[in-house]
């Protein structure tokens, strides 16, 4: 079972805490409600506390946020499915918990030490990935833009129409390029990339 649901170190509010993908004891239990259903429902009914019993974090992928639970809302979760997997699984954390009370060792502790900076690295790389543009990268997204048209419009440039149509044109090819419904969610790491596909666009491109 270690295998299917795994127990992290996971800093759950201001604690480093034993902890689990919420999302993987879903799946081990064959549960047949949808994820997001069942496990917002079992918040709901129970009055867990985010950043007390969990924390909320983006998978990157399209199914959006998985919910990271500690060992004690793991049992919970277990226990209230009443189904036999139910009791094996929080059966197996209690016994994990027991295990984890014991003094560790050197490397069992530098193990758990490099589990957590890795579970850090991976929170700070959603962070950056998701983390919007900030004021000065709009009002520069925006500014290319202008420039740009004008410079495709070439002897055309007095024709405002003609100008807006390539200002609308370039937003349109911009959106569709990083698959968004409004420029300015863009991810802020993409700024430069974005800024650069702007100035690469030509008259070839408006047609």
């Amino acid at each position: 079972m270690n295998d299917l649901i795994q127990i992290k170190q996971t800093q759950i509010g201001a604690e480093n805490v034993n902890s689990v993908n919420s999302r993987e004891i879903y799946t081990y239990l064959e549960i047949d409600t949808k994820y997001n259903d069942w496990i917002n429902r079992a918040i709901d009914k129970y009055d867990f506390e985010e950043n007390v019993d969990y924390s909320k974090m983006s998978n990157g992928t399209a199914r959006g946020i998985d919910y990271i639970v500690s060992i004690d809302m793991a049992k919970e979760l277990c226990m209230v499915s009443n189904t036999p997997k139910g009791k094996e699984t929080r059966k197996y954390f209690i016994s994990v918990e027991k295990q984890s009370q014991k003094t560790l060792t050197i490397p069992e502790q530098i193990q758990l030490i490099a589990q957590g900076n890795q579970i850090i690295d991976e929170r700070l790389t959603v962070l950056e990935e998701t983390r919007r543009l900030e004021n000065w990268q709009e009002k520069s997204l925006k500014d290319a833009v202008s420039v740009r048209a004008y410079a495709i419009a070439g002897d055309k440039a007095s024709d405002k129409a003609y100008v807006g149509r390539l200002h609308r044109k370039i937003w349109s090819l911009f959106k569709k390029r990083y698959f968004l419904p409004r420029y300015n969610e863009l991810p802020s790491i993409k700024y430069q990339e974005g800024l650069e596909f702007i100035n690469r666009l030509d008259y070839f491109d408006m047609v």
